[in-house]
């Protein structure tokens, strides 16, 4: 398909202000430097900007997506805008600087005539998408020159599932059905007759897929994308947590196979909970509200997409579907996930940004919402 040419209405850059953590090895009060350094990621946001808008300058710089294929996908972009958060700075004795920052960019888009999008059970033309990546990056003197620059940037992989915990394991964890990615399953999908023709209610257990969704949408928007809910516990990842929490807040019942706790988070959480791999057993064996899913395309509105990065029958990260975008007949789940945060993007950006980062020998799996 050739790509639509895209002409943004509004573009946004905020300039970042650097903040130092108190891990940070810190630099005085040289306010000069500090100015250089705030000068070199304005700098950089503007180069991830335009390389957002032209993907010819994607050997040099890192992000997610472009404008051109979000457009093969119907979406046009309107407002975007890349937002820097500092999370570490230290610095070395020979000048440079090592960086730890979350670079997001937020997505205004728009469907185009022929586009059809489903979020949180209702009919729009328009998804707000943001997209956070972790980067680590290493500043240095730019030659003669006064200021910085970076020499080296790395873009560090999503991080899997918590893989731990001290209470035992008693789910089916070997009994998985892998579902294809062949995207003829797209053309096959019942998504966008589904999300038309059901009630928005409870199910036969009680789990209401809409309270779900829009809980998993709320806690991944732009405002919260750096934030978990303080009421639920937070690991070191917490895609699976995630998960469990919008089921939870969607009306499923916890048990003694899939609970949490605050007080003591890493003892007496349950691996179903907080691990992908226990986390996709219990809820296709246990849960009542789900079934296998034979295509990764034909999620609809509240199922959970699942991924094994490398094949090696160990379910790694879990995502939670909350709409679809239908083009041309072509179903495209949208997602929500935690680590990294992910608001409102489609299946389709999800598989290119894993192969952008050499995963090649994925094994995806699926559970469908059961709605009766």
């Amino acid at each position: 398909m050739q790509a639509k040419k895209i002409i943004p209405l509004l573009t946004a850059l905020l300039v970042p202000t650097l903040l130092l953590p108190a891990n940070a090895c810190a630099y005085g009060s040289d306010n000069a430097k500090t100015q250089e350094i705030q000068q070199t990621l304005h700098q950089y946001s503007k180069e991830l900007l335009a390389e957002y808008h032209s993907p010819r300058t994607r050997s040099k710089l890192n992000v997610p997506l472009t404008a051109e294929e979000q457009a093969e996908e119907g979406l046009i972009s309107k407002n975007v805008e890349v937002i820097p958060t500092i999370r570490n700075i230290q610095s070395s004795n020979d000048g440079k600087y090592l960086i730890d920052a979350d670079m997001t960019v937020n997505v205004s888009l728009d469907a185009d005539p022929d586009t059809v999008i489903y979020v949180n059970g209702k009919r729009t033309d328009h998804l707000d998408q943001s997209w956070t990546s972790t980067h680590v990056m290493e500043l240095a003197h730019a030659g003669g020159q006064q200021g910085y620059s970076i020499i080296s940037d790395k873009v560090i992989d999503e991080q899997d599932s918590q893989k731990h915990a001290d209470t035992p394991d008693e789910l089916l964890t070997e009994d998985k059905t892998p579902a294809s990615l062949d995207e003829n399953g797209a053309l096959e999908s019942e998504a966008l007759s589904k999300a038309q023709a059901y009630a928005f209610g409870d199910n036969s257990v009680g789990v209401n897929y809409i309270k779900a969704m829009n809980y998993a949408d709320k806690w991944t928007s732009p405002e919260y994308e750096d934030k978990m809910n303080p009421a639920y516990p937070s690991f070191g990842a917490n895609c699976a947590n995630f998960v469990s929490q919008a089921l939870h807040e969607g009306g499923m019942t916890l048990t003694r196979l899939w609970n949490y706790s605050t007080v003591l988070p890493d003892k007496l959480t349950t691996r179903a909970w907080m691990n992908a791999d226990s986390n996709y057993s219990y809820m296709k064996h246990y849960s009542h509200s789900y079934d296998s899913l034979d295509n990764v395309w034909k999620a609809w509105q509240g199922s959970i997409l699942y991924v094994d990065w490398t094949s090696n029958n160990e379910i790694d990260h879990a995502m939670f579907v909350v709409g679809v975008v239908v083009k041309d007949g072509k179903a495209n789940p949208v997602i929500d996930q935690k680590q990294d945060n992910r608001h409102q993007i489609t299946l389709t950006e999800s598989l290119q940004n894993a192969h952008k980062q050499g995963k090649n020998n994925m094994t995806w799996y699926g559970l469908q919402y059961r709605y009766d």
